[in-house]
C-alpha cells in the first residue's frame, strides 16, 4: 500500500558523501518525484575536502557531528562497508537520530515483504512475498530476494545478486556482484560471498567463499582477531 507523502520524514540528511551517498541521493530524488519519499536536504561527511561542495545538486553540509545543528527529521547512513555502516548507525541512533528508508520507485516489492528502517533499495530490485530485510541493509540494482527469505541487519546484496527462497543470511554479510544463493541455504554473519559465486551448501560465520560451487577460501577472524 502506498503511504501518503506526509507520512514520510520531510527532511532527510544522508550520512556519507561517497559513492553510496550519491546512490542514496538519486534514490531519494527519484522517489520524491514519485511522491514516495521525503526530501533529501544534503549530506554530512567527515572528509573536509568535500565540505561546501555539492553532489547531485545537494550540499555537503559539514562533518557528521554537525547533525545536531542541522534541522532535519531523519537520516540514511550511506556507507557501503557493512561493519562501518553498523557502527555509525548505532552511534547515531544512540544520539536519538531517526532512520529513513530509501526505496527507488522502479522496484518490485511484495506487500507482504518487511523492510527494516534505514535500508537502501536500488532500481530494479525484487523482493518477493514474505521476505524480511533487516535494518540498514543494501540491495543494489537488480538484486533479487525470493519468497520467505530472511536477510539480517546490515546485509549487502550487490548488483545482480540473486538470493533464492527460504534462505537465511546473517548480519553484516556481503553477497557480492552477481553472486547467487540457492534456495534453502543458510549463510552466517559477517561472511563474504565473492563475485559470481554460486552457493549450494550452507556457509558459516566469518568466512570468505568463492567459486562455482562456492567454497570457503579463508577465515575472516584471522584477519581481525577481535571478532
Amino acid at each position: 500500500m502506498k503511504r501518503p507523502a506526509d507520512s514520510f520524514p520531510r527532511r532527510i540528511v544522508i550520512v556519507g558523501a561517497g559513492s553510496q551517498g550519491a546512490i542514496v541521493a538519486d534514490i531519494l530524488q527519484r522517489a520524491r518525484e514519485a511522491g514516495a519519499a521525503g526530501e533529501a536536504i544534503g549530506f554530512v561527511d567527515d572528509t573536509t575536502s568535500l565540505h561546501r561542495g555539492t553532489i547531485l545538486e545537494l550540499p555537503v553540509l559539514g562533518p557528521i557531528d554537525s547533525l545536531s545543528s542541522i534541522k532535519h527529521d531523519a537520516i540514511v547512513v550511506a556507507i557501503g562497508d557493512n561493519g562501518r555502516r553498523r557502527a555509525m548507525t548505532e552511534r547515531l541512533l544512540a544520539r536519538g537520530e531517526r532512520l529513513a528508508t530509501a526505496i527507488h520507485p522502479f522496484t518490485s516489492i511484495a506487500p507482504s515483504a518487511t523492510i527494516g528502517e534505514g535500508s537502501m533499495i536500488s532500481a530494479g530490485a525484487l523482493l518477493l512475498p514474505r521476505c524480511t530485510v533487516g535494518i540498514s541493509t543494501l540491495l543494489n540494482s537488480k538484486a533479487s530476494v525470493d519468497h520467505d527469505t530472511i536477510l539480517g541487519d546490515y546485509v549487502h546484496v550487490s548488483a545482480g545478486g540473486t538470493v533464492g527462497a527460504n534462505v537465511r543470511i546473517g548480519d553484516e554479510t556481503l553477497i557480492a556482484l552477481g553472486a547467487s544463493v540457492a534456495s534453502e541455504r543458510t549463510i552466517g554473519a559477517r561472511t563474504i560471498i565473492g563475485a559470481g559465486a554460486v552457493v549450494v551448501r550452507d556457509i558459516p560465520d566469518d568466512v570468505i567463499a568463492f567459486g562455482v560451487p562456492a567454497r570457503v577460501t579463508s577465515d575472516r577472524r584471522s584477519e581481525n582477531p577481535s571478532r
